[in-house]
């Protein structure tokens, strides 16, 4: 792999990222209008995550060897398959089977996806690298969200219905799927080189990956409780139309890609890669907590987008420090398997959160908040207490053991 390889990439997330930034802005909008609420409403979001724990096992084993290209497009015709049954049914069953699609296609194109941006890049660059990405995936969904906010109205005038309609919202899904798939043209310029041969000692690499599986498992059930509902948080906190949501969503986006940038090129450099990511990990949580008590707009929307700047920077150098432990043959298999950790942990979260709210109504966003801020002092913990004198082996060859300062 080269760095032609890695920027393709980058420009084909850019683009994904816009489009499908366009369906998650009013996917769950599209969930309320055909009359889904509370649990269901989880139960559809928490398929979303289902999808990638079903395929996180087949994306480590096909992606093992296989050029990451051909996988990758793989992943994006199972995704794409997914947003056209969200277009195309009405009845809970096949939609949580849509949106099963939707997130096992994904993970099968991220994972390879970030398994090429590690073997193209230099292991001093990645933290970098990785936070382009996340900047290049924010900002794209940023103009996603700005411009989707405003497409419901005239949207609505074209087809002679309100804005909320389901047949407008899922006019507005169907676009931004439509424009995702426009990410396989990038894609199709990869080369389709063999992955490299090589593991580390299997031992080690079972209890180095169980360590990395359990914090991906409480991030993603922290992040789950609230994260997917952030549309709603707004919507029905604070009254705010879907013009205004798009650019408060947008804000955040902009707030979390300045984060991943940072992070890399200043923060990580200076403080070290684990001590860089506790600092804003545990940073981030008073701001969460704010946003959840506070009953003033502009201040909720002001600490989510801290919050979002720290945890997108901490992001970046965590995925780095994950791929940078293992072999390129096991990279893309261990992103799959530390997807599906983090989509069990989100699924099951959101289901929980969907059940509080229903419970509670707009007050158990509050609820939701403080579970995400509970979850992720247990994950800082534990990568005080797995990672602190962790050093990754995988670029340094196959059938590594266990160094005698690592507790890995």
């Amino acid at each position: 792999m080269s760095n032609r390889d890695s920027y393709l990439y980058l420009l084909a997330a850019a683009i994904a990222s816009f489009g499908l930034g366009v369906v998650a802005f009013y996917l769950n909008f599209v969930f309320r209008a055909l009359g889904y609420d509370g649990i269901a409403l989880g139960a559809l979001v928490g398929a979303q995550a289902a999808g990638v724990v079903i395929g996180a096992i087949p994306a480590a084993t096909i992606a093992r060897g296989r050029p990451r290209r051909t996988v990758i497009l793989t992943g994006g015709v199972i995704a794409g398959a997914g947003v056209t049954g969200i277009v195309a049914f009405d009845a809970f069953a096949p939609l949580a089977v849509s949106c099963v699609l939707l997130g096992l296609g994904a993970v099968l194109a991220s994972s390879s996806g970030a398994a090429l941006i590690a073997d193209a890049t230099a292991a001093a660059a990645r933290s970098s690298r990785f936070g382009q990405q996340i900047a290049i995936g924010t900002m794209a969904s940023f103009f996603a969200s700005a411009l989707a906010g405003v497409l419901a109205e005239p949207v609505a005038a074209i087809v002679g219905r309100t804005p909320g309609d389901v047949l407008v919202l899922r006019v507005l899904v169907a676009s931004g799927g439509l424009v995702a798939a426009l990410s396989a043209l990038p894609i199709l310029f990869l080369r389709a080189a063999p992955v490299a041969g090589g593991a580390l000692e299997p031992a080690h690499r079972t209890r180095l990956l169980a360590r990395f599986l359990t914090v991906e498992l409480t991030l993603g059930l922290g992040a789950g409780s609230f994260l997917p509902f952030l549309n709603l948080f707004f919507a029905e906190r604070y009254g705010v139309s879907f013009a205004a949501l798009g650019i408060m969503l947008g804000a955040i986006a902009v707030a979390g890609s300045l984060g991943a940038l940072a992070h890399g090129r200043f923060v990580a450099r200076r403080l070290g890669t684990v001590p860089s990511i506790l600092v804003v990990v545990f940073g981030s949580l008073p701001f969460a907590l704010v946003a959840a008590f506070t009953g003033d707009l502009v201040v909720a929307l002001l600490a989510l987008a801290i919050r979002a700047a720290l945890m997108y920077g901490s992001t970046a150098t965590w995925s780095a420090l994950t791929l940078a432990s293992f072999t390129p043959r096991e990279r893309a298999g261990v992103n799959a398997l530390a997807a599906l950790a983090w989509s069990a942990g989100s699924s099951v979260g959101a289901i929980l959160s969907g059940a509080v709210r229903g419970a509670l109504g707009p007050a158990g966003y509050s609820a939701n908040l403080v579970t995400l801020v509970l979850c992720y002092i247990v994950a800082g913990s534990l990568i005080f207490a797995f990672f602190r004198h962790h050093e990754p082996q995988g670029d340094v060859g196959a059938l590594q053991v266990t160094p005698a300062n690592s507790v890995a």
